[in-house]
């Protein structure tokens, strides 16, 4: 028998620095009374979308982030593929600025694949919603802004405990055999 030498090639490695990062608003969520953010999962890609690269800077928060422009365009209620780069740069800013949103620059699919690690959030403020990948090491983030999700679980989730106290060395065979009349000594684990 041959053995076989499996080398498992990572697709992404973080550092410590952004590893704590990212700990550090897993499971919160930013509110400054302004702009809500609620951070999500891990992106490891963002491959095969047109991208809107923007900067967030508000009360509390500073980070580059990416918005699909089918977003944008659902956003602004307007197809932008056709426009000019600065009249869509015109548009985000009348729309957006007031949330701390600037636009920076277009991304097309094929360089989606060279961005750096980002998280999903949802974004919201006033009437806005919308899917935002924050880059995650870019993020300065005011710990006061930052605040628990409520639990998400259902208030009737049913929780079953199996506890097998002792083992037993009988057969299946031998305890089916058992009558009233038989005495089985118990010992602990």
């Amino acid at each position: 028998m041959k053995n076989h030498i499996v080398d498992l090639i990572p697709s992404r490695i973080i550092s410590s620095e952004l590893a704590s990062k990212v700990n550090r608003v897993a499971g919160m969520i930013f509110d400054n009374h302004a702009v809500k953010i609620d951070f999500r999962q891990l992106k490891l890609d963002l491959s095969d979308d047109d991208l809107i690269e923007i900067s967030l800077v508000h009360m509390g928060i500073e980070a580059k982030g990416y918005l699909k422009v089918v977003e944008i365009e659902r956003l602004l209620g307007l197809e932008i593929k056709y426009l000019d780069k600065d009249y869509v740069s015109y548009l985000i800013t009348q729309n957006m600025a007031p949330y701390g949103v600037h636009y920076v620059g277009f991304i097309e699919g094929k360089d989606s694949h060279n961005l750096p690690l980002c998280i999903t959030t949802v974004f919201e403020c006033e009437c806005l919603a919308t899917t935002l990948y924050l880059d995650a090491e870019s993020m300065h983030i005011d710990g006061d802004c930052l605040e628990p999700k409520p639990q998400s679980l259902s208030g009737d989730l049913k929780l079953t405990v199996s506890w097998t106290p002792f083992e037993t060395a009988l057969t299946t065979q031998e305890l089916s055999a058992l009558s009233t009349d038989d005495v089985v000594l118990v010992y602990p684990k």
